[in-house]
């Protein structure tokens, strides 16, 4: 019977086979992680708006529309204060 390591050498490293050695975490910075999924619920958030409204220009009012009476409420809220 032959050496598993002879027969297949690419599948073993080192003595462990390649399949059960634990992969490296990505280093990505997790506040990088959290703007970047904030902004693609934005940009989903943009796109379904402007679907439903039947085009760029009139999503876009409404979002506007939302921003805005967002702002009135947190000045509200900071005079209140």
């Amino acid at each position: 019977m032959a050496d598993p390591e002879v027969r297949f050498p690419e599948t073993y490293v080192s003595g462990v086979p390649v399949w059960a050695k634990r992969r490296k975490r990505s280093d990505v910075n997790p506040l990088l992680n959290a703007i970047i999924v904030v902004l693609a619920l934005f940009g989903a958030m943009v796109i379904g708006v402007s679907l439903r409204m039947g085009s760029v220009e009139k999503g876009g009012a409404v979002i506007d529309q939302w921003i805005a009476l967002g702002m009135q409420h947190l000045e509200t809220a900071i005079k209140a204060m």
